[in-house]
């Protein structure tokens, strides 16, 4: 930048002895100066030395103030923005660039949002395969309303009627997996296959009629049944 120096005015405060700036801070100091030819008198001939030395040492202190404030300032360069947007990294670092604090919180706040929904999801996926079937002595087929305790889901069409005559759409079927707790404190795992998904019923149903189909047996105590496969106790149901 040495052949800059010619159109500077302070020979002080000129271009060679800022190391620091840019090509934009440069452009922008050539435009706010006036070319001029150098002169005798001009401060560019240092060989001609100042009649007032103080004011000299002065002048020299007050280059030097402005040097370093203006060096400073132009020093701070932004390498998010730098690479985000060209043109705005100049002035200012990274952790004070009110774009990167914007788009952080931004992010916070859509990941906070994220978090909350799968929290809703998930709580919500427990309450259905918490939810009980109802052991039903009159339907004559299993049915859900709930597509996501539904194992091998297809999709499939048709109607069933409830025992008010109301049509409600058959949308899918799959299967469905218990741990069904007994009265004796041990755990059976029963399968049920072919379960209807139907939106519009009101509990999630077992159907007598079509465990007696498969070989199935139910005997009754008090408030209790118990549903069997062969000697084993397959389910029980308490009378609601």
């Amino acid at each position: 930048m040495g052949f800059l120096v010619k159109h500077h005015k302070n020979v002080i405060d000129n271009l060679t002895t800022k190391d620091c700036l840019s090509y934009a801070d440069v452009k922008q100091r050539l435009m706010d100066i006036d070319t001029y030819e150098i002169e005798d008198n001009s401060a560019l001939c240092v060989s001609k030395p100042s009649g007032n030395k103080k004011n000299g040492k002065k002048s020299t202190k007050s280059g030097k103030s402005n040097n370093s404030s203006s060096s400073s300032s132009s020093s701070k360069t932004c390498a998010w923005c730098k690479k985000h947007n060209p043109g705005k990294s100049e002035g200012h670092t990274w952790n004070e660039c009110f774009r990167l604090q914007k788009m952080n919180q931004e992010r916070k706040e859509e990941e906070e949002k994220n978090k909350a929904e799968e929290a809703n999801i998930t709580s919500e996926d427990v309450k259905v395969r918490h939810k009980s079937f109802y052991f039903d002595t009159a339907y004559t087929t299993h049915m859900t309303p709930y597509a996501g305790r539904l194992l091998n889901y297809s999709v499939c069409g048709g109607f069933v009627k409830s025992s008010s005559q109301k049509s409600m759409e058959i949308v899918g079927k799959g299967d469905v997996v218990m741990d069904c707790v007994l009265r004796d404190g041990s755990v059976s795992s029963f399968c049920v296959r072919g379960v209807l998904h139907v939106p519009d019923l009101a509990h999630p149903l077992i159907s007598w009629r079509k465990l007696r189909e498969k070989g199935y047996t139910e005997f009754g105590e008090g408030d209790h049944i118990s549903i069997n496969k062969g000697t084993n106790v397959v389910f029980e149901a308490v009378f609601d």
